[in-house]
Parts: structure tokens; sequence; C-alpha cells
């Protein structure tokens, strides 16, 4: 009897594993897929959360202190066409101004077409949002560009991805935008 009890428990022991472990292996959230995961990136004193699918890029940007990119989207020049890039800058000019200056200087060349602005708050300070597409490169890229200052440090969050895509690339971008630390507390 205690022989039968005894193969009875292995038995259920072994099916309710074997359940959880076919479970396991079959749930969609078993996959290679980290698109839905966010990795953690840091830099510079900043931290941007970013889909799990994304990786730390370079910026040919001398004032870029950090970027991510999706690496799926490598155009034909091998550079990722979405992405996410921060620069900073000592500006002592009021972020109304500097916006403005940087604008109508990129209005006046043909490459550019301004889509929107307008006031935002970001990081605990008041900043400005721009919109504007570019095809400088041969295809037209559309981009997001959020400004505002700390002290006398002028920070830009500049989201970029081709026109066609910008529009279901763009909950990605304010999911990391929502979830970047720039560590000033």
């Amino acid at each position: 009897m205690k022989k039968i009890i005894g193969i009875l428990v292995v038995i259920v022991i072994l099916v309710i594993g074997g359940s959880f472990a076919y479970k396991s292996f079959m749930s969609p959230d078993n996959s290679d897929d980290k698109s839905q995961e966010s990795i953690e990136l840091t830099k510079n004193g900043i931290t941007m959360l970013v889909p799990g699918d994304w990786v730390e890029a370079n910026s040919g940007s001398n004032t870029s202190i950090m970027s991510a990119a999706d690496p799926n989207s490598k155009n034909s020049l091998d550079f990722c066409d979405i992405n996410v890039n921060i620069e900073k800058k000592t500006s002592y000019n009021s972020l109304s101004y500097e916006v403005k200056r940087n604008y109508d200087s990129l209005s006046r060349d043909s490459n550019y077409e301004m889509l929107y602005d307008g006031n935002v708050s970001i990081a605990g300070n008041e900043g400005m949002e721009v919109g504007y597409l570019s095809s400088k490169s041969g295809s037209i890229k559309q981009h997001k560009a959020i400004w505002f200052k700390e002290g006398d440090d002028l920070y830009v969050i500049l989201c970029s991805a081709p026109q066609s895509k910008f529009a279901e690339e763009e909950s990605t971008f304010d999911f990391i935008i929502n979830n970047i630390d720039f560590g000033f507390n």
C-alpha cells in the first residue's frame, strides 16, 4: 500500500511539473522578442529606459551625450534610422531664443519643413517641443525635438524615424522620453 501511495505521489508530482514546464515552453513570453521588455542605459549621469531590443548608439553630433537606437532599423549606410539622441550644451540665452534661432535657421533650408511647436513639461522643467521633417539624406525623416534648460545647460531630446514609420514609433519615443532620469535631484 505504501508503495502504491509513493508511486501515485511521484506520478502527481511529474504531471504537475510537466504541465508547468509545458506551459512555460508554450508561453508567448518565452520568445526571443525583447521589444516588449525594457532595459536601462546609463551614460554621462543620465539613465533612460529603452525597449529591450534597442542598443546604445553613437551619434555624429559633438554635443551628444547619450544615444539609443533600434538596431533593426539599419539603412543601406549601416546607420539606424530609428533613434533617440540627447544633446547638451551650455547656453546663457533663454530657451525660447535658442529654439527660435535654431529653427529659424532650419526653416530657411529647403531640406527641412517645420510641422509644429509648443510648450511641454519635461524633467520638472518647462520646455518646448518642435516637430519637423528633413530630407537631407535623400529619404524623408520625421523628428520630434524636446528642448529644456536646467541652469545654464540646454538639453535637447531628439527622436527620429523615417516619416513612413514615425507614427508607429511615437509611443516608443514617448515611453523613452517619460523614462529618462537626468539625475538633477
